[in-house]
């Protein structure tokens, strides 16, 4: 039985776009009708036997473990990036090109047409909406221009295949935490960044490697210049001079490297929060108070200082002082 309700577009209907579902039958025109609902242009003969998938994900993501328990011939047209390993017992064809994806993990891109023979396979699939996946990868590669489309269908090595099933099976044990929105953000991130490290980006890898190479120093003497100035009245704009770029190309810096904060602002305010935690921590309560250190470290509204060293640390500033 499904547990999910699908709208006539084929999304998932749901308070938000976060959506976790479970499917599991017996009936071949069941396994039809819930593939053609979740992917599309699917066409399914398949034998008597079981089909199960447990599928989670957004609107810029699906993280699925699909169970082939019966005979099945498919054939698909992608309208989506979808990535694809799997146990022995699928064989596929994609164009002229063909192969087993227990064998080699591989890739079929919006516009593309898989078919393939399944008997009998355990099948882990990662898929990612074309235009998210495009803005990750010019945030990663600082390339406002760049457009995602792959040369080939499987890795470019397997140094990188591995890494990347490795990264699937990582991502894999995060499901039941999914929901959460952080948690998600991060599985999305991991994935999309091996996806496109591992898997062949046409265009000049050279040139792609040199961008993201920049991005990661810029982000590297930036966030090292704020540590280093953060008791001081400085600015993300100070912060950007002082890394050599415009105030958008840390932005673009921060998008691609900043993994716990993904503004410039965002982490200055880290920072000083870190800092002040030290003090807190190291102070005499008989000596200092909580408004003393929060405006030293440019916290000029003790409520919010409050709030946002809850948010971080768990407890409350004053508590931390006691101690």
């Amino acid at each position: 039985m499904a547990v999910a309700q699908y709208g006539g577009n084929g999304v998932p209907q749901f308070m938000s776009d976060y959506f976790d579902t479970r499917m599991r039958t017996t009936e071949p025109a069941e396994t039809l009708a819930w593939l053609q609902r979740h992917y599309g242009r699917v066409d399914v003969q398949a034998e008597q036997g079981s089909f199960a998938e447990h599928a989670s994900g957004d609107c810029a993501f699906v993280l699925s473990s699909l169970l082939w328990g019966c005979r099945a011939r498919i054939s698909y047209e992608a309208d989506r990036f979808v990535f694809l390993s799997s146990t022995p017992g699928w064989a596929w064809r994609i164009g002229a090109a063909k192969g087993e994806y227990s064998v080699e993990p591989g890739v079929v891109q919006p516009g593309h047409e898989l078919s393939g023979d399944v008997d009998g396979s355990a099948v882990q699939l990662v898929a990612f909406d074309p235009a998210h996946l495009t803005e990750t990868a010019r945030a990663i590669y600082g390339d406002d221009d760049l457009s995602v489309r792959f040369d080939g269908t499987g890795p470019v090595s397997p140094r990188m295949r591995d890494y990347w099933l490795a990264t699937v099976r990582w991502s894999l044990t995060q499901l039941p935490l999914l929901f959460e929105p952080l948690v998600r953000a991060h599985v999305h991130r991991a994935l999309a960044s091996a996806t496109l490290e591992a898997f062949p980006l046409a265009g000049d890898p050279r040139e792609r490697r040199a961008s993201a190479l920049e991005q990661a120093a810029i982000y590297a003497t930036a966030t090292s210049w704020m540590d280093d100035h953060a008791s001081l009245p400085i600015t993300a704009a100070d912060a950007a001079r002082a890394a050599g770029t415009s105030a958008s190309g840390l932005r673009r810096a921060f998008a691609a490297n900043g993994s716990l904060a993904r503004t410039p602002e965002d982490y200055l305010s880290q920072a000083r929060i870190s800092a002040a935690h030290s003090e807190l921590v190291a102070f005499d309560p008989t000596l200092s108070t909580v408004g003393e250190v929060a405006l030293r470290w440019g916290f000029v509204d003790l409520p919010s200082f409050a709030a946002a060293y809850r948010s971080a640390y768990g407890a409350d500033p004053q508590t931390t002082l006691e101690r």
